[in-house]
């Protein structure tokens, strides 16, 4: 380990670096805040009695000489952040804002530049509510038109706010719950000559010119003859703009493990500031000059942060470098440890809400397990020698040192990366190292490449020459990229992980390093149970997850939408004519969770066998109504009936239809209106039959294991 000390213990280590108990309790803090919401002011009392404790322990030497009492000194300066990280939380939490949900004239501004869709652009609004002294933000869709609205203006629209509401559909993307942690409860939908542009320009911000910047430069990029995919992924490669990349696109680089080269991160602001820094390697001769280089390059690392959005990783490592940028010019030894978690508190006080993004905790995992794993390989370098080795054995030695390298940091930031991006993505790349001995360099040199064509953009033929070398690159990095998606094995799909089971693999994972560094059996005897404890986790879930035989019904798009497992088939059955791969892909997920091979979609409307309507789930009897010509058939055949899907609009009458009224529960699907089910329902209930509104309550699902709530 960087910081191990052989004279020193694992405590005395830790004690070194007090920004990490600090960040540790600030974590805890907002992690029990977000479960149990004990509130601002248990927070600021929390940090208070935590406080005093702790002036009182520094100023007592009696008690500062009993070290009965120093777990007491030591837990109490603990709870200070503990409460504070409570306390911030609470401070910092965007409230959910008060809607009517009835169409109204809304003002508001626009806070980012509208990204085109397939059908519409998509935008953020801040609406400005006097009549409830309110600020909040929209999603917005615009409908396609000659004039959209740009960001900084001031707006006047008509229209219903909504809240964004979660389908709740089992193994399927919260988006709901994702925006609300950035702070955006609602969304809003603006059609053709529903708005007016009040004041252009109304607000300008450090992100509204940031904004701006990248609408310029995407403009350069379309302006020279890339193709569609090529673009796309230079767009997002660096500026971090990604709307134009498509799933096919997305999916190749997913699985080959080099998907973090879309995202933009510590990586490419590297890249930045190593261009910026040995372009101004000329300052560095006086303490003016090297003070002069430091704005230069502190300005470069946040104005591309501002361009890219703000994004998470991209202001981390911008902060994390600013900082060894400062050390540098100031003459100060900095630990990387320290920048890291310093960088990490500073941005979880501004929004404490990334500790639950995924890119976050990807970016800081990944840049820990480096730093913490990585020295254990510098002997696996070779030793360049410059006075005795001749120029050839100097350079093979310096192209063998890359390659090792690159493939010794693709292991280390694996380490702490594998187990979150298993749990979050149900997949593993076999062939990560590969990936990055071909996308870092060929990145490399596009980032380069596309700061040399945006500088001189003013000379078209120099912009042009730069752009055909660009496509060269880019042909090169979709086509690596391509051949290893498509290479036997490429990727381990299907891989399930509770959140109980990650975190256990984390300790695991945690102990087994602290033993390697320290040699202490005690570690190794807790880590082997926490490993035995992960193994009885993961049996328990695979025997009660799910049963072979389910049966689910989706909350999707104003449509029907089922899907029926049994032993050996997978079939759906939908009202969508057509259906796409992303529309079923929460069915191929249950597909591959239950390993069932055999799949089968039918379009609802021509379905003829009667068993596709009616069949048994674990002894439940279930008919799918989807016609009202069916009725007949049903009354006749005086079916016995526990669970009824209804598919669409049709009117029942329990006191006729005796099989309906016997029925267990009554599901009423999302092809469904509302307004229908708001008539339907209370009679059903009146009738002691369970009722169950896929559009307001989300999913049904039979067949579901009884896992505990930390299963998923």
């Amino acid at each position: 380990m960087a910081f191990k000390d052989k004279s020193r213990s694992f405590s005395e280590d830790i004690n070194r670096f007090p920004i990490f108990r600090i960040l540790i309790g600030m974590i805890v803090g907002i992690l029990l805040e977000y479960n149990f919401h004990f509130g601002i002011v248990a927070g600021i009392l929390g940090i208070v009695v935590s406080l005093t404790v702790t002036i009182i322990f520094y100023y007592s030497k009696k008690l500062s000489r009993q070290h009965t009492y120093n777990f007491l000194n030591g837990l109490s300066y603990f709870g200070i952040w503990l409460f504070f990280g409570i306390f911030i939380f609470e401070y910092q939490l965007v409230p959910k804002p008060e809607i009517s949900e009835e169409p109204e004239i809304h003002y508001a501004v626009v806070t980012s530049s509208p990204e085109e869709k397939a059908k519409t652009y998509k935008s953020q609004l801040r609406v400005l509510d006097s009549a409830k002294n309110q600020q909040y933000e929209v999603l917005a869709y615009f409908d396609k038109q000659q004039t959209i609205p740009r960001g900084g203006d001031l707006i006047a629209f008509y229209s219903e706010i909504q809240y964004l509401e979660s389908n709740h559909n089992p193994l399927e993307f919260d988006y709901a719950k994702y925006m609300s942690r950035q702070g955006i409860y609602c969304k809003t939908t603006v059609k053709n000559n529903e708005y007016v542009i009040l004041v252009p320009d109304y607000q300008r911000t450090v992100k509204y010119y940031g904004s701006l910047m990248r609408d310029n430069l995407l403009k350069i990029y379309k302006s020279q003859n890339f193709s569609s995919q090529q673009l796309a992924v230079l767009e997002a490669l660096t500026l971090g703009y990604k709307s134009d990349l498509d799933e096919e696109t997305i999916s190749a680089f997913q699985s080959s493990g080099s998907m973090h080269i879309l995202a933009v991160s510590g990586l490419h602001t590297g890249i930045i500031m190593m261009i910026i820094s040995f372009l101004l390697k000329f300052l560095d001769f006086s303490k003016r000059g090297r003070y002069i280089r430091f704005f230069i390059i502190v300005a470069t690392l946040w104005l591309f942060a501002a361009v890219t959005g703000f994004s998470a990783s991209v202001c981390r490592s911008a902060l994390m470098f600013s900082l060894i940028a400062f050390s540098s010019v100031t003459n100060r030894r900095n630990s990387s440890f320290t920048t890291l978690a310093f960088s990490a508190f500073v941005l979880l006080i501004i929004n404490p809400l990334q500790l639950f993004n995924v890119g976050f905790l990807l970016s800081y995992l990944a840049v820990l397990s480096i730093l913490v794993v990585m020295p254990w390989f510098d002997s696996l370098q070779l030793k360049l020698n410059y006075i005795s080795d001749k120029k050839l054995k100097l350079a093979f030695k310096w192209f063998a040192n890359y390659f090792i390298g690159v493939i010794l940091v693709s292991i280390a930031a694996q380490v702490g990366t594998t187990v979150l991006s298993i749990s979050t993505f149900n997949q593993f790349p076999v062939y990560f190292m590969l990936t990055n001995i071909f996308v870092i360099p060929l990145s490399f040199f596009i980032m380069i490449g596309s700061v040399m064509m945006l500088t001189f953009c003013w000379l078209p033929v120099v912009c042009s020459l730069i752009a055909k070398g660009l496509e060269l690159l880019l042909t090169a990095l979709i086509g690596s990229v391509s051949w290893i998606e498509n290479l036997p094995g490429s990727s381990i799909k299907a891989i399930y992980l509770t959140h109980f089971s990650s975190v256990l693999l984390y300790i695991f994972i945690g102990l087994i390093v602290i033993y390697i560094c320290y040699k202490k059996i005690s570690v190794l005897k807790i880590s082997l149970s926490v490993l035995v404890l992960f193994f009885v986790t993961e049996a328990y879930f695979d025997v009660v997850k799910f049963h072979k035989n389910s049966l689910i019904v989706y909350n999707k798009n104003n449509c029907t939408f089922i899907n029926v497992l049994t032993s050996d088939t997978c079939k759906v059955i939908t009202s969508k004519r057509n259906p796409d791969k992303n529309f079923l892909r929460p069915v191929s997920d249950f597909q591959n969770l239950t390993q069932t091979h055999n799949s089968l979609t039918m379009q609802i409307d021509t379905i003829e066998d009667f068993s596709d309507f009616y069949f048994t789930v674990n002894d439940y009897k279930v008919l799918i109504l989807n016609d009202i010509s069916q009725l007949e058939t049903f009354r006749n055949e005086n079916l016995g009936v526990d669970i009824l899907v209804l598919c669409r609009n049709i009117y029942l009458n329990p006191e006729v239809d005796s099989w309906a009224k016997e029925a267990k529960a009554v599901i009423f699907s999302s092809g469904c209106s509302t307004n229908f089910v708001k008539k339907n329902i209370s009679e059903f209930q009146s009738y002691h039959v369970a009722t169950h509104d896929v559009k307001t309550q989300g999913a049904y699902v039979l067949g579901y294991g009884t896992e505990p709530l930390w299963m998923f």
